[in-house]
């Protein structure tokens, strides 16, 4: 392919990321990267994963991306903004974080990514692609600095200087070659540590990972079993997710609600109150949230965080 052809075929990539709602985009060199994979061995040794085994999974994959689309030369992470400015904490309801309050991500990122695939696939009938969202053992942040969107946080998030850490992530990997951005792994955040302040179970680490066994994401999302008495009261009204480390960052300070179609979910999920979410049914559940993540935790477990955070008596909260 001569390099006219890669420029025009790259810009058109983008141009159809951006048509498709992403805000940003970038294209690294497949390659093999060892170091990811470390990265997650080293965490899960120091027990902070918790208990996501799943985690341990395919370590060679993750180390090497190539392994995942055989003769891989690109790597597309494209990013779409999902902040939403609604408010979930006042004293008439639970907390859900942001990225639950719309459309499961999962479906429409990779359906949005798919599309583009088409016409990759038009372009160069030869060249094999597959797209990802928050699946396979790809590292999608450090993926995302090599295409050039930004750098990790002290809360281990990816953060864009435009659009800060209210995003989803999905990435094409392709045998097309086309032309790579620089990547940028400038650390914007100095020496602020709002995030680590504000955390209030303290699970935001020095090396920026974050300590699974502490972090109320977790604890609320994937944790199986009770949760740890050490925590009452510290959950406030929080019943899935915690956004805490992402309000207090000032890169988050100019963050404008998402305004993509997809994303817009069948029920307004943060008007939901406390009354309602206490009398729901398993039934009620599934059909409120059968097009949401949080049909991911089940009904048991949000009604395990309901009790946690219920067991506060009113002057503690």
């Amino acid at each position: 392919m001569t390099d006219a052809r890669k420029i025009a075929l790259t810009w058109k990539i983008k141009e159809l990321l951006h048509q498709e709602g992403f805000d940003i985009s970038g294209i690294a060199p497949a390659a093999s990267h060892h170091e990811d994979a470390q990265h997650i061995s080293d965490w899960i040794a120091s027990g902070k994963s918790g208990t996501m085994r799943f985690m341990e999974r395919n370590s060679d994959k993750r180390g090497d991306i190539t392994s995942l689309v055989e003769g891989a030369k690109s790597v597309i992470v494209a990013g779409i903004r999902y902040y939403s400015a609604d408010l979930s904490n006042s004293s008439r309801n639970y907390f859900i974080s942001r990225y639950a309050r719309v459309r499961d991500y999962h479906q429409v990122v990779e359906d949005k990514l798919n599309r583009v695939m088409k016409f990759i696939k038009k372009e160069l009938p030869e060249t094999i692609s597959r797209a990802f969202c928050d699946s396979a053992p790809v590292s999608e942040k450090s993926w995302a600095i090599r295409a050039g969107l930004g750098w990790r946080g002290r809360n281990s998030l990816l953060i864009n200087k435009d659009i800060g850490s209210f995003l989803f992530l999905g990435e094409i990997i392709s045998t097309a070659e086309l032309i790579y951005d620089n990547a940028s792994s400038r650390d914007r955040c100095g020496t602020c540590t709002l995030c680590v302040e504000a955390c209030p179970t303290g699970a935001i680490c020095a090396d920026r990972t974050i300590n699974a066994t502490r972090c109320i994401s977790y604890l609320t999302i994937e944790h199986k079993g009770d949760l740890p008495e050490e925590f009452t009261g510290k959950f406030e009204n929080m019943i899935f997710g915690c956004d805490r480390c992402q309000e207090v960052c000032p890169w988050n300070g100019k963050t404008f609600p998402y305004s993509d179609r997809e994303l817009v979910p069948d029920y307004n999920i943060a008007a939901i109150t406390k009354s309602e979410w206490n009398a729901m049914t398993a039934d009620d559940f599934k059909k409120i949230f059968k097009a949401s993540a949080i049909r991911r935790t089940g009904y048991k477990m949000i009604r395990r965080n309901i009790d946690f955070v219920n067991s506060v008596l009113p002057e503690e909260r």
